[in-house]
């Protein structure tokens, strides 16, 4: 019997879209969906005191991490639109939060820097993100988050194979 079968067959009637028995309100993906949805419903008004958007916290985020990145990176890894990203830079570089130079070794390519002005901001906006992190898993143990974190990436790594058709 192939894997797919396996499966198909092992996966609950309550989390299958298919079966009659299908709960949307415990499916996985409905709750993954809503959590995210309620973490950033709050984030989003506190991040506003800093005449922040969803797209530019997404950025200042990477940019912590990953400083300096490509334009196209920086759009995969905050997961938005390069056209997003890059209206988003424009508006951060007035802001002197970020520069932007071309690569060394490709001049087709754009490099985003976080500058120390960005990274203030950046440090300031963190602060609102941890809270709202410690508030979305109090209750969890860190075994639990570590858990939790294993099977995001697993199912990220599941649909990131090949399409279903």
């Amino acid at each position: 019997m192939n894997s797919k079968k396996m499966v198909e067959m092992s996966l609950p009637d309550k989390n299958d879209p298919a079966k009659e028995s299908f709960d949307l309100f415990s499916s996985p993906f409905y709750l993954i969906a809503h959590a995210e949805f309620k973490y950033h419903e709050d984030l989003d008004k506190a991040i506003l005191k800093f005449d922040l958007d969803r797209a530019t916290y997404r950025i200042l985020t990477v940019l912590m991490q990953r400083s300096p990145i490509n334009i196209k990176d920086l759009a995969h890894l905050s997961l938005l639109k390069r056209s997003t990203v890059s209206r988003a830079l424009a508006r951060m570089a007035r802001e002197g939060w970020v520069e932007t130079s071309l690569n060394v070794d490709d001049n087709r390519i754009t490099d985003v820097y976080l500058t120390e002005a960005g990274k203030l901001r950046s440090v300031e906006v963190m602060k609102l993100g941890s809270r709202q992190l410690q508030r979305a898993v109090d209750g969890l143990g860190a075994a639990d988050l570590d858990e939790l974190t294993r099977i995001l990436k697993r199912l990220i790594g599941n649909l990131s194979k090949l399409p279903i058709e």
